[in-house]
């Protein structure tokens, strides 16, 4: 099944009532389901991520709030945007709303984990290369 065809189906669902689609093509199966407005995907198996313990924030920056950066689908995290490559940010780095700080890997295809709002990375929560839960928290603002 290619990517096109599975990226269809994903904006079928997420225009339509239903809360499932599941399609079998040959030896490939894909099964899309929504939860709470939002489009997800499900897979047999996934591994839990152990939580990688990062540095307080800078103690001349006013804290704020913590909120979280979660994955929006269920894929491998990626926290390069290529092997030998810098991270995307790290841990005391200012984001922006809208800047890119992963990016997940789901049949073949890079989705961007975007920073909804702006604030500094105070933790990183899980490893690059590891899979990863829909609406699994990947990063701390603080």
């Amino acid at each position: 099944m290619d990517s096109e065809r599975i990226k269809g189906l994903i904006d079928l669902l997420a225009e339509s009532d239903l809360l499932e689609l599941s399609l079998t093509e040959g030896d490939s199966t894909v099964r899309l389901f929504k939860q709470a407005g939002k489009v997800m995907t499900k897979a047999p198996q996934a591994a839990a991520a152990a939580p990688v313990i990062a540095d307080s924030p800078k103690a001349d920056t006013p804290a704020p709030a913590a909120t979280e950066i979660k994955a929006s689908l269920y894929g491998v995290l990626h926290l390069t945007p290529a092997i030998g490559e810098p991270p995307f940010v790290g841990v005391g780095d200012q984001v922006e709303a809208g800047q890119t700080v992963a990016v997940l890997e789901a049949m073949k295809m890079f989705h961007p984990v975007k920073a909804k709002t702006p604030g500094r990375i105070s933790a990183i929560l899980a490893q690059s290369g590891v899979e990863v839960e829909a609406g699994q928290s990947l990063f701390r603002l603080g």
